[in-house]
């Protein structure tokens, strides 16, 4: 029998039940079963390759690498529009299918005032409605303590794996903090692996973006290297 262990890489077929119930710290019913993984036979198995983590004993999945950005409601994404008609955006966010934005689903909008985008604006969308093997419904419909939604102007925009995305979006990126000490940027990290960027000039911009993406296979103590080499870069622009 094939044995796993947390962080360490499982393969798909594999049955992980005695690890997730080992101790039974917490009711079966408190587990909760992530990305990558799925109940059969009452057994837990993994159904993607990729490393096994665990949260607190109670959330559980697989962190793998996602070649398509999968809709996930409540997910905050950057998505560019593709087509439009009297009623409905459609815009590309990475997934399988064009998600579908109504041109109401804006805040503060009337059918007087409605926002008129053009092919190839960039937003930025919360996942509303994640339907498989349908097109998903976004909006731009801004909630309290939210981040601002709707379309984003000028910067540009880079594509990274859906799971950089999600370990960018994390509050404890160090590498996002330490460009922001060398040069002031606006930035949102889609769920779906787009990243928009904007800075004071287009050099720098494109100077941040890259530091981005070539920071993605870096260990941690390799970051500030790159974070050095990215200021040294942003000297010799000026």
């Amino acid at each position: 029998m094939t044995t796993a262990e947390f962080n360490n890489v499982v393969l798909p077929g594999t049955d992980i039940s005695h690890i997730i119930f080992k101790g039974d710290i917490c009711k079966r019913n408190e587990k909760t079963i992530g990305p990558g993984l799925k109940t059969m036979d009452n057994k837990i198995i993994v159904c993607n390759s990729g490393v096994l983590r665990c949260k607190d004993d109670k959330y559980f999945w697989v962190e793998y690498y996602k070649k398509k950005y999968i809709p996930t409601k409540d997910d905050v994404v950057v998505g560019i529009v593709s087509s439009k008609t009297s009623e409905v955006y459609k815009v590309d966010i990475g997934a399988a299918e064009l998600a579908t934005l109504p041109n109401l689903a804006f805040t503060n909008v009337t059918k007087k005032n409605r926002p008129d985008l053009k092919v190839g604006n960039v937003l930025a969308a919360k996942v509303k409605i994640a339907t498989p093997y349908m097109e998903s419904s976004i909006s731009c419909v801004e909630y309290a303590n939210s981040l601002i939604l709707g379309q984003l102007e000028n910067g540009f925009v880079i594509t990274v794996s859906v799971n950089y995305a999600l370990k960018l979006k994390k509050s404890s990126s160090s590498l996002l903090f330490s460009l922001g000490q060398f040069v002031p940027y606006e930035i949102v990290v889609g769920a779906n692996g787009k990243i928009w960027i904007n800075s004071g000039s287009i050099r720098a911009t494109i100077a941040i973006g890259s530091a981005i993406v070539n920071a993605e296979y870096l260990e941690e103590e390799d970051i500030q290297n790159l974070v050095k080499r990215f200021n040294k870069s942003l000297n010799n622009l000026h």
